[in-house]
């Protein structure tokens, strides 16, 4: 048992909408602490709003040791990166700097993503002669990005190694390759891929801030942390059962039903087992340098 890794737990439920928006199917955060504070649950409308406040809260926690939360898939199934890039070699971080570069997301939450990803689509058909991505909402037709879902998402997987492991399980995780549509999270993911692209970057933490598993590896150590330490996961909290009497908007509730959990595992000197899923060696490479892992599945 090792207790007492976190002394702060903040857990965030993403959001793609393309306008300020509150309530449900909006930003929601929550915080738990160690230290037995209050819980702090809040609701930005825009993901500018959502990101300065996590910088003002992270650069005022520099003797605490953090753990982030975010409830988007942190990278693709194996293979997209270099056919996204066209190096041979790519990474998840090279992925995240396209899409950085790439999408474009402003204060009003005004962003171009399935532009993109029509063009995305197009280039991919044109190299590897398939175009995976599909769904789009709203009225304006996008020619290279089909409103329903293809044939097959070849030459890359449908679903990633973790979320193999979740289906398995009779948990039903989205697509990364849906960009629309109730449940989904390929859109979510590319405008989060962006946003933690520039947070790690950030002047005030890009020194503090690792990103698991991407940065730290598998393991126990890899959730040990110096004081000032910010380490950001991938969560799924519909991996846990909502604690509806927690909050009046379901999703709030589930931001700290997560918070508590995670919280409560850390107290009860657990947690570290989340951080040390079964895998062979090649899983862990293809999870290390791509895809990506779920915390919390085994």
């Amino acid at each position: 048992m090792i207790a007492g890794l976190f002394d702060r737990v903040i857990v965030v439920d993403w959001s793609a909408n393309a306008t300020p928006k509150r309530g449900r199917d909006s930003i929601w955060i929550a915080v738990c602490t160690a230290s037995g504070e209050p819980d702090v649950v809040v609701n930005p409308p825009t993901r500018a709003q959502a990101m300065a406040w996590l910088v003002d809260v992270l650069t005022g926690t520099t003797a605490e040791r953090v753990l982030v939360g975010f409830d988007f898939s942190f990278g693709y199934p194996n293979g997209f990166a270099p056919a996204l890039t066209g190096q041979p070699h790519a990474r998840w971080a090279e992925v995240w700097a396209w899409m950085a570069a790439h999408i474009s997301d402003d204060e009003r939450n005004a962003n171009n993503r399935f532009d993109v990803m029509a063009q995305v689509n197009e280039q991919l058909t044109a190299t590897v002669g398939n175009a995976p991505f599909w769904g789009y909402s709203g009225g304006r037709r996008h020619d290279a990005l089909p409103r329903t879902r293809p044939g097959t998402s070849e030459p890359f997987p449908e679903y990633r190694i973790t979320e193999q492991r979740l289906r398995a399980r009779g948990h039903r995780p989205f697509t990364a390759w849906q960009l629309a549509y109730t449940g989904s999270v390929g859109s979510q993911m590319l405008l989060g891929m962006r946003a933690l692209h520039h947070l790690a970057a950030h002047p005030a933490l890009h020194d503090r801030l690792c990103l698991w598993p991407f940065d730290t590896g598998f393991g126990t150590q890899s959730a040990q942390l110096d004081r000032g330490g910010v380490l950001v996961a991938e969560v799924w909290p519909s991996m846990i059962p909502v604690r509806t009497d927690l909050h009046p908007v379901r999703d709030g509730a589930q931001v700290l039903t997560m918070a508590h959990h995670i919280a409560a595992m850390d107290a009860g000197g657990t947690l570290h087992q989340w951080f040390a899923p079964t895998l062979s060696e090649q899983e862990r490479n293809v999870v290390v340098n791509e895809e990506g892992w779920t915390l919390g599945v085994g």
